[in-house]
């Protein structure tokens, strides 16, 4: 379980630097400014800027599809991050199954959820070791996707100095 959270940490950071490269690609705002903008945030408020900017920065039409999707797919997968970040490893053996680990999401504003995981009350706060990589495959997809993204706006993005210098 232990590998298993350390790598989906892993690949949830990539997804974050990944979310601010794009950021910088499509604004002139410095990278030291939209890094203090975003640093120290939660995922959620992360969420929002980013969408704040790369609506502000003009991403070119034949891309909105695609950061639409992955609007979505952050806005999907913040939950399940903050789950497994913000929770307890416990072993358990439940419905049958051999005696495994779980990640045992936080649940704000009830005090019983690791009393309802002993139970097997398991509900979208609790994971196992195939959950949690499933979880690190959807984070790297969405850095994968964003990664695309980033390279082909790149490729099609006319420097700023050009814009200026070409100008009537």
């Amino acid at each position: 379980m232990h590998q298993a959270l350390g790598e989906f940490l892993t690949e949830m950071g990539r997804v974050e630097f990944r979310v601010l490269l794009l950021m910088d690609l499509i604004n002139e705002a410095p990278l030291e400014a939209l890094f203090d903008e975003y640093s120290g945030r939660t995922c959620a408020d992360k969420i929002k800027i980013f969408k704040k900017w790369c609506d502000f920065g003009g991403v070119p039409d034949e891309h909105k599809a695609t950061l639409q999707r992955l609007y979505k797919e952050l806005d999907d997968l913040r939950p399940v991050r903050n789950f497994l970040v913000h929770g307890e490893t416990w072993e358990g053996a439940f419905k049958g199954k051999p005696r495994q680990p779980y990640r045992v999401g936080l649940v704000k504003k009830n005090l019983e959820y690791l009393d309802e995981f002993e139970r097997a009350e398991h509900g979208p706060n609790v994971f196992d070791v195939q959950q949690v990589r499933d979880a690190t495959r959807r984070c790297a997809g969405i850095h994968r996707d964003l990664a695309v993204l980033r390279d082909a706006i790149a490729a099609t993005a006319v420097p700023f100095e050009e814009e200026v210098t070409q100008a009537p």
